[in-house]
């Protein structure tokens, strides 16, 4: 299913789940909204360039959408 989803698609299911969460592993949105994470990390990649979302890094990386507390 996860590989008929377009980049917009799992875009929006990123953001989406993000959404609800302060922070995430780039594995851990993966794995909640059921899209491999290769294809995840390329999109969050994408949407960091966009200006959308941050990495914020604590010991390990996470990922959250830009300005979000």
């Amino acid at each position: 299913m996860s590989e008929d989803l377009t980049p917009e698609q799992i875009q929006e299911k990123i953001l989406a789940y993000l959404n609800t969460v302060s922070k995430a592993k780039n594995k851990d949105v993966a794995n909640a909204i059921d899209v491999p994470k290769k294809l995840v990390d390329k999109q969050i990649n994408e949407l960091a360039k966009q200006d959308i979302l941050e990495f914020l890094y604590l010991g390990t990386s996470y990922v959250r959408i830009k300005g979000k507390e």
